[in-house]
């Protein structure tokens, strides 16, 4: 597969830049970096950083339906935590997201863009 061919949506998968911004955070004597995830880009330029894919998947969908009842629903960015913190996965699944809180990856959510909750829902609603 290509490198652009990667960038095309479908029905169940979508390229998606996340786009995140570093902040310090001071707690008494003690300055950490935190990284936060501010938006996402639903049309991903050839030279993205920050690129994931949304990956749908049928064992999934009872875990979209909770999550698009949610005010507001929200999208996942999973990050293994090398110094890079490059993307592992998106997911729109809270479930699937938890399950990476307890191994050594950053999640990360913010609220899904209404294009992104649109598409998820017409796949919620096929048979």
């Amino acid at each position: 597969m290509s490198h652009s061919t990667k960038r095309i949506k479908s029905e169940t998968m979508w390229p998606i830049e996340c786009q995140f911004i570093e902040h310090q955070i001071t707690s008494g004597a003690w300055v950490t970096q935190q990284t936060q995830l501010v938006g996402f880009k639903l049309i991903p330029d050839d030279l993205s950083a920050n690129l994931g894919v949304l990956q749908l998947q049928r064992s999934e969908r009872k875990d979209y339906r909770n999550n698009l009842k949610a005010d507001p629903p929200k999208l996942y960015a999973i990050l293994y935590t090398t110094p890079q913190r490059e993307i592992c996965t998106l997911t729109a699944s809270p479930r699937a997201a938890q399950r990476f809180m307890d191994q050594k990856f950053l999640v990360l959510s913010n609220q899904m863009p209404e294009e992104v909750r649109l598409w998820i829902e017409s796949y919620v609603h096929k048979r």
